[in-house]
């Protein structure tokens, strides 16, 4: 971080700009320019953007953000625009508007392409990343002095959107995310979450803005400031809109507003501004009540984490599981997986490592003759796409790492780096840039100290290059490394005095591969299990062992009672209350045995705690019936799906495989949606999975001539002036794997088009979905429409800035929070 920006945030609070749209869209209603987009008025109408930039900096705003929140390739091109041109115009715009007032900034306006990224959409990375790439790259040649990406919902855009400007540009970077009420974002990062990954790519600030009222911008506020360890941002909305004489208005007053954001300034936020429905005047009331505060200092919170795309976990003083089991090291169904490309039995190791207790899956897949790269990047996107549990990206090639860690989603563990000094050359600066947490081997160009003062040594040689890169200690892990007893025998308790070394000397937290240890002897899992005792009482802080092993895991479960970390033995009186032991598992067996279902994002190994999706799936992964498709279903295992929906249909009709498999498996994921046990990529991924199965009853179904009965038809549609449509297509996806027909209008659709559509397929249920506050108005209007021809077809609102009380006071039926509340109103209209 370096020039004004830097300057501001030391010497005090940083204050942005209000709302854009809300005040275009009034200027618009009072007589003033019409528009499609927003983003035109940059080339029709300039000076009115200069003059609502210059009310914001006469208010008080340090920082103005550019007209340019939906600039990207793939919304501009739809009206005929070209992406630098409008964001060089804007921001021509807001650096004259800017010169007038010393010292203040203009931000380039990131905001979401309206596209859904891969594994759930079509958009690739790579994709989204160019298109955010080209805004910033003409927003530094154009004169911008930072960047503000905002109100994404995904935490993978997210990260497209950060990499985009700090790889083109040389511009300081705000990273914001919007949240639901349940404090996730749509794809189901948590506050945690998202501070860590952001903070690993080395954004500036961090935040969030939008959302619904403002006391849930205040519970947002404590979450952030309690994470962070860089300056925490927040533009919330000026409250729930609501829709008076056909315009969309927002009632939370600037008092009203300034009181709420000194709440959020005394909580630690240093960077303050206004979302949706916030004006000059909200931000003039915010300056001024702040006046009076004095920032609180961003000070280093000192936590090591690593996550998915979902969860967070903390390595300290509980100790963590890695599961090992991926990795073909002396496994011979793993190797023959990875060559063969076998992701069921990567998925089922998987599945069977976390329902035993791993919180973080180690992933190993080097083997000769084969492009690791390839094969590691498709294994993390499986491993991913099905499972948010963070993984450890285990590699000795600094391109696998680099290509793995890229389009990682979350902050990964990254094994591995190690003393000698052209291998730390190579993955710091790889590290560094993608914000993993590395794992460095106590071994140099002279080898494996024999002391535990030479281990100390070398880990002190790797801390020191770390920080040098600009790796903090809390994200780095020493490995002082396992040798096999048997061989050097007087190795072993140095490698657990060189634990408690690392750990007083150096402040940084440890890791160890603990079956090394046995190699070569009788009754391994004594030898293994005594040893990892030894570590923890050492303070291991990691270990990467074998789940499956009830040895291993009662150990663990056991050290953890002992040590307090496991709080009133709550966990490990879970796990064996009502169990009698069981032998452990051969090491080729990938049967769980008697391990139990434990949690894994809180670190609790146990017994399953209730009937949920997951629960019912975890035995299907580790013994597969092929024709288990409910199981199939919840573990989103899309590529069994045709094959056990064939072996059904052997002895089942295409009814009964509906009714008694593929409705109860949606459901129990819905569920486990709702609860919060599953996310929206696993909700879609079972989605997919179901259509599977789908293609297969229906190719049944023709060759026996018979048809599949719609259980009615639902006409979708998203409101004029809006041209995101993501939530629509969750929901079309979710009503069609129910067995509804659905009428897709697309986005941006006119109320007359929706009239005429009702009138020509005569749906049972119309659904309306608008995401833009600016739009929502054209709800009503749609709404009206239907029924002042006659219509009087059900309707159904959705959207993120809708609410039960809104879609009532415009004259909706039904309000659906999610795609899962759309499916139980269909049920309700339809009767099935």
């Amino acid at each position: 971080m370096s020039g004004a920006f830097t300057r501001a945030l030391e010497s005090g609070f940083v204050f942005l700009d209000g709302s854009m749209g809300a005040v275009l869209q009034s200027i618009s209603f009072g007589g003033g320019p019409q528009w499609k987009i927003p983003e035109e008025l940059n080339l029709t109408h300039p000076d009115l953007i200069c003059k609502i930039h210059t009310e914001y900096l006469d208010a008080g705003a340090t920082v103005i953000l550019t007209n340019t929140f939906g600039a990207n390739r793939f919304k501009l091109t739809e009206y005929g625009y070209d992406t630098a041109n409008v964001v060089t115009e804007a921001v021509k715009i807001a650096r004259k508007a800017v010169s007038a007032f010393p010292g203040r900034m203009a931000a380039l306006n990131i905001g979401p392409t309206g596209q859904m990224l891969e594994p759930m959409g079509s958009c690739s990375f790579d994709e989204a990343y160019e298109a955010f790439a080209e805004m910033a790259r003409a927003a530094e040649i154009a004169g911008a002095d930072l960047v503000v990406v905002e109100t994404m919902s995904d935490l993978y855009e997210l990260k497209a959107a950060v990499l985009a400007v700090k790889e083109n540009t040389k511009l300081p970077v705000i990273a914001s995310a919007t949240f639901q009420d349940n404090n996730r974002m749509l794809t189901g990062a948590d506050p945690e979450t998202v501070v860590a990954v952001m903070e690993g790519l080395g954004v500036d600030a961090v935040g969030f803005n939008c959302g619904d009222d403002l006391e849930h911008a205040v519970q947002l506020a404590e979450a952030f400031t309690a994470a962070a360890s860089i300056p925490v941002f927040t533009e919330p909305n000026a409250g729930i809109p609501v829709v008076e004489n056909g315009k969309t208005v927002f009632k939370v007053q600037p008092d009203e507003f300034a009181k709420t954001m000194t709440r959020c300034a005394e909580l630690g936020v240093r960077v303050l501004g206004g979302c949706c429905g916030t004006t000059h005047r909200h931000i003039r009331a915010l300056v001024t009540a702040c006046s009076k505060l004095k920032p609180l200092p961003v000070t280093d919170r000192g936590t090591t984490l690593v996550t998915s795309w979902s969860s967070t976990v903390a390595i300290g003083s509980d100790p963590r599981i890695i599961g090992e089991r991926i990795n073909p090291t002396g496994k011979k169904k793993m190797k023959e997986a990875i060559l063969s490309n076998n992701h069921d039995y990567i998925l089922s190791e998987a599945r069977s490592q976390i329902d035993a207790g791993a919180h973080i899956l180690d992933v190993n897949v080097g083997l000769p003759g084969i492009d690791e790269r390839a094969v590691m990047l498709s294994a993390v996107r499986t491993l991913q796409r099905t499972y948010p549990v963070p993984l450890q990206i285990d590699s000795s090639e600094p391109d696998v790492l680099e290509t793995a860690l890229r389009y990682y989603n979350g902050k990964a563990l990254v094994n591995s780096v190690n003393g000698k000094e052209s291998v730390m050359a190579a993955v710091f600066p790889i590290v560094k840039k993608y914000g993993g947490v590395v794992v460095g081997l106590a071994l140099d160009e002279s080898g494996i100290p024999s002391t535990a003062e030479g281990r100390l040594a070398v880990a002190e040689k790797i801390v020191r290059r770390a920080e040098e890169f600009g790796i903090p200690r809390k994200n780095i892990l020493i490995d002082t490394l396992t040798l096999t007893v048997s061989s050097q025998q007087k190795e072993a308790m140095e490698t657990v005095r060189a634990i408690t070394l690392v750990r007083e000397r150096l402040g940084v937290h440890t890791v160890l591969g603990v079956s090394n240890i046995s190699f070569g002897l009788p009754q391994r899992e004594l030898v293994n299990s005594v040893f990892f005792s030894t570590a923890l009482a050492a303070g291991l802080s990691a270990c990467i062992i074998n789940p499956l092993s009830a040895q291993m895991m009662g150990v663990f479960n056991t050290w953890r009672a002992l040590s307090g970390a496991d709080e009133h033995c709550l966990s490990y009186i879970d796990a064996y209350s009502n169990s009698a032991p069981v032998p452990s598992p051969s090491a080729g067996n990938t049967a769980a045995g008697s391990v139990a279902t434990g949690n894994a994002a809180n670190g609790s190994a146990g017994k399953p705690a209730g009937k949920s999706a997951d629960a019912n799936a975890s035995a299907l992964v580790r013994d597969m019936n092929p024709a288990d498709l409910f199981a199939i279903i919840t573990a989103g295992l899309r590529d069994q799906s045709r094959a056990a929906t064939s072996e059904l249909l052997k002895t089942h009709t295409p009814l009964q495989v509906i009714d008694d498999y593929i409705v109860p498996a949606l459901d129990a994921v819905g569920k486990d949606f709702e609860s919060g046990r599953k996310f929206l990529p696993q909700l879609l991924l079972s989605a997919e999975t179901v259509s599977g199965a789908f293609e297969i009853i229906k190719a049944e179904l023709v060759k026996t001539g018979g048809a599949s009965e719609s259980k009615g038809t639902i006409l979708l549609a998203t409101v004029h002036g809006d041209i995101h449509d993501i939530g629509k297509n969750i929901v079309k996806a979710m009503l069609e794997n129910y067995g509804y027909s659905v009428v897709d209008l697309g986005k941006d659709v006119p109320p007359e088009t929706v009239v005429e559509a009702v009138k020509k397929e005569k749906p049972g249920i119309v659904g309306l979905s608008a995401l833009m506050t600016t739009t929502v108005a054209n709800m009503e209007k749609t709404i009206k429409a239907l029924r002042d021809a006659g219509e009087s077809v059900p309707i159904v609102v959705g959207g993120a800035v809708l609410s039960p009380e809104y879609a009532e006071r415009i004259g909706a039926d039904y309000y659906a929070k999610d795609a899962m509340a759309s499916i139980s109103i269909a049920k309700k209209v339809f009767g099935s």
